[in-house]
């Protein structure tokens, strides 16, 4: 069997574990089993490492201290009730996003939560978006900010008009295709939608430039779909 301690340090009693400034007493460890490794960790340590990478602090001992309390902090919100995300929120979410093709879900995550989105209510939308595990998972940004975006108004109308504010920059406007791309990503999660509607809507407005929420609300194909979700 084997015992691991502390190089230098007396054993302490069996069970006692101590942690002081850079030492640490650990209990004996006599086989495999006893050696439990939670299935988080691997996703804390990564995203943990990239912001210490990213931001080069000058006191990486401070830096840490402060990462892990605000981590814990956010981690205490998913006992919290559902709080739903504000437009404005996401909007800030995409900004930090949109020039990156694809990123991980963790690394959405870290985005979400830092605008104030409460971890459970980003974890909701991962659910309903049935993503893999948020370490792993990479997607375009926009899938699950889409995905929260449902959450801001209980209407369908009212959520693609505000796909608008939230993709479309300060003047809430997206080309066709950019457009089309959203829209069909957030009816492709209701079977109910009528296909034929969605087609005909591609084939109108998915060659043109400039596209405002007035133009969709006008075309036939939209009306359609629109009408069946009321």
């Amino acid at each position: 069997c084997i015992t691991i301690r502390a190089a230098g340090r007396r054993p302490e009693p069996h069970g006692v574990t101590m942690l002081q400034a850079g030492t640490m007493d650990l209990d004996p460890i006599y086989c495999a089993e006893q050696i439990h490794v939670p299935p988080e960790l691997a996703g804390i340590l990564k995203a943990y490492t990239k912001e210490v990478v990213r931001r080069q602090p000058e006191d990486v001992y401070e830096f840490s201290a402060i990462y892990f309390r605000n981590l814990a902090s956010v981690s205490a919100s998913t006992q919290e009730s559902f709080v739903p995300p504000t437009v404005a929120m996401l909007k800030e979410v995409y900004a930090a996003c949109k020039t990156k093709p694809e990123m991980t879900l963790a690394d959405v995550m870290i985005e979400c939560t830092g605008v104030g989105i409460k971890l459970a209510t980003v974890e909701q939308a991962f659910r309903l978006g049935e993503f893999p595990a948020p370490e792993d998972a990479k997607v375009r940004p926009s899938e699950p900010i889409t995905l929260l975006l449902t959450m801001t108004d209980a209407s369908f109308v009212g959520i693609v008009a505000s796909l608008f504010d939230v993709f479309g920059g300060e003047s809430c406007v997206l080309t066709g295709k950019e457009f089309m791309s959203l829209f069909t990503y957030l009816v492709g999660k209701d079977a109910s939608v009528d296909l034929e509607s969605v087609a005909s809507m591609e084939e109108e407005l998915a060659g043109l430039e400039s596209l405002t929420f007035g133009a969709v609300n006008n075309c036939a194909g939209f009306k359609n779909i629109a009408d069946g979700t009321r």
